[in-house]
């Protein structure tokens, strides 16, 4: 009996076995079919991989826009270096194009401007540029017309070059041209209706950039009267020798009223340069207004005066007296040069240079080249202009003595040179540029006898 039941027990723990495989089969067997059928269906697989391939996926960054000023800055640099291209390559058609429409007026024609550069450079071989990063500017004058532009973008622009022949016997400026064509501002606008960008300053290829010199002069004459002033004050004068220096703040304006309303067109001295060096054809009625000294009251009267008839003017300066009571001071130079002015040199003691050149040229020379370097130093601007003081050696000196320190200005530097009546008149030439004429305007005289001194 015992025996059977034993049997009986394996046979069940055998079945009960049995049963457990079955559903444990059977259960497999199911969970391969669901798999197998979900993997089947339509998107599944690649859902399932895009989600892994999200959960672990690193996040791509979300691409960025140049801000306004960066893609003012990209503009602005890709002008400048396009303009410059051309220069190097001679491409002076290339240049005329992208010329702010109111530079292009001031040359009057396209051909001006491309035999203009094709002539001033034609001595020099052109090897390459460098610029600045562009900066914005609140605005910008230009001095040959005076038109303010706001909201403009400036480069530091520099032009490696060097000479084609032998410079041993070259001005200063024609020796190492590389060295002064450092470091000029370029200046680019673009365009409120169009969004196109114009250069409105061409740096080294700009009329106000440093000036070098034809290797052959060929003569050119242009009718310019260079009016002369000392001081545009108010102040009771003391003895009739102030009184012939000084022109009243309301006369001045009158004698600006009156040139203004006979179209009378002011240039700086290197429009002037460019017309009787190379040529440049120059606005009608063209008129320079000069002044003497340095005194502080141009500051004061005539400046703001100029500026308020869109003339501008040059101021040659006394460097020994800068900053001295009744003179100006660097800082008032300085901005007179941001609004469209210029500076010369005057010497640095207001000396007669005929006199000083006599006694010794090494300080007749020093006259010259320290008053230039303390200018070019304190402004950061090449000085090119000259005044000689009470116009000696040109009123009094010999043709010879006249020729010695002319050529002495010349060997500093300086590509024009003006003289103090004495002689007077309007034609200035290639010839004069080292004397040129100028017309003094005498506090004594009345408003009618200003306006017979006058050309047109």
């Amino acid at each position: 009996m015992d025996r059977i039941k034993g049997v009986e027990n394996r046979n069940t723990s055998s079945r009960i076995r049995t049963k457990i495989f079955l559903i444990a089969a059977i259960y497999l067997l199911l969970s391969l079919v669901i798999s197998a059928s979900l993997l089947l269906m339509p998107g599944t697989r690649h859902t399932n991989i895009a989600l892994r391939r999200k959960e672990y996926a690193l996040p791509h960054p979300t691409p960025t826009q140049p801000s306004a000023t960066q893609q003012a800055q990209n503009a602005a640099d890709a002008l400048a270096r396009s303009y410059l291209k051309a220069l190097l390559q001679g491409q002076y058609s290339s240049m005329w194009l992208q010329l702010h429409p109111d530079i292009q007026a001031i040359w009057q024609s396209e051909p001006n401007f491309n035999n203009y550069w094709k002539a001033r450079f034609q001595d020099y071989t052109l090897q390459a540029f460098t610029l600045g990063v562009p900066s914005p500017r609140s605005d910008w004058i230009d001095p040959e017309t005076m038109i303010r532009y706001t909201q403009v973008e400036e480069l530091s622009s520099s032009l490696q070059l060097s000479h084609k022949g032998n410079s041993a016997n070259q001005p200063p400026e024609n020796t190492d041209p590389g060295a002064l064509l450092q470091n000029l501002p370029f200046i680019v606008q673009k365009s409120a209706t169009s969004g196109q960008w114009f250069v409105l300053c061409g740096g080294p290829a700009d009329l106000e950039a440093p000036m070098t010199l034809p290797q052959t002069l060929v003569e050119h004459t242009v009718q310019v009267p260079i009016l002369m002033y000392h001081h545009i004050s108010d102040v009771p004068t003391q003895n009739i020798l102030d009184y012939s220096l000084t022109i009243t703040p309301t006369n001045f304006g009158a004698q600006l009223d009156y040139l203004k309303t006979r179209g009378y067109h002011s240039i700086t001295l290197n429009q002037l340069a460019a017309a009787i060096y190379y040529g440049l054809p120059l606005p009608a009625k063209p008129i320079i207004f000069s002044f003497d000294d340095g005194y502080s009251d141009g500051y004061k009267f005539a400046y703001p005066l100029l500026q308020a008839h869109n003339y501008s003017g040059i101021f040659y300066i006394i460097t020994g007296k800068v900053g001295w009571d009744g003179q100006m001071s660097w800082s008032q130079m300085r901005t007179m040069l941001a609004h469209g002015m210029q500076i010369g040199s005057h010497t640095i003691h207001h000396v007669n240079m005929g006199a000083v050149y006599q006694y010794s040229q090494m300080q007749a020379q020093q006259e010259l080249q320290i008053s230039q370097d303390t200018l070019q130093k304190n402004l950061h601007i090449a000085i090119q202009h000259f005044c000689y003081p009470n116009g000696d050696p040109f009123k009094t000196g010999s043709l010879l003595l006249r020729n010695e320190v002319a050529a002495l200005v010349a060997q500093t530097g300086y590509i024009t040179a003006t003289t103090d009546p004495g002689m007077t008149g309007i034609n200035q030439s290639t010839e004069t540029a080292l004397s040129l004429l100028r017309i003094r305007v005498d506090g004594r005289e009345t408003q009618a006898e200003f306006q017979g001194s006058m050309p047109w």
